[in-house]
C-alpha cells in the first residue's frame, strides 16, 4: 500500500457496510484490498494530473524509493493544498464504495 492511501484513505465506513453483508472474512479482506488497489491509483491519478510534465517523473521514483516525509514535502511545494485535494479524493472514492455495497444489499 502506497503513502497516499495510508495517509487519506480512510476505511471505516466501508467496513461497517461490509459487516452487514453475509460474507466470509476472506471475502471481506478481498473487497477492501481492492478498494485500498482503487484508491491508490485514483490518488496517484489525481498527483500525476496536477504535477507538471518535469516532475511526474521525480514523484514516481520518490513514491518508489523515497521516505514518507521526503514525498510529502515534494508534493507540498509543487501543489497547492495537496492534502485537501487527496483528502477530498480519498473520501469520495470512500462515499462510492459504501454506495455499491448498499446497492448490492438492496438487490438480495
Amino acid at each position: 500500500m502506497s503513502i497516499l492511501v495510508e495517509g487519506y484513505f480512510k476505511k471505516e465506513k466501508i467496513l461497517i457496510e461490509l459487516e452487514g453483508l453475509d460474507l466470509q472474512n476472506e471475502e471481506k479482506i478481498e473487497i477492501i484490498k481492492m478498494a485500498d488497489e482503487l484508491a491508490e491509483l485514483r490518488l496517484l491519478d489525481s498527483v500525476l494530473e496536477k504535477l507538471e510534465e518535469r516532475d511526474k517523473e521525480l514523484f514516481l521514483e520518490q513514491m518508489h524509493g523515497g521516505s514518507t516525509e521526503i514525498v510529502a514535502e515534494f508534493l507540498r511545494e509543487r501543489i497547492k493544498n495537496i492534502e485537501g485535494l487527496l483528502l477530498e479524493r480519498a473520501r469520495s472514492l470512500e462515499d462510492e464504495i459504501v454506495e455499491d455495497i448498499r446497492s448490492l444489499r438492496s438487490q438480495k
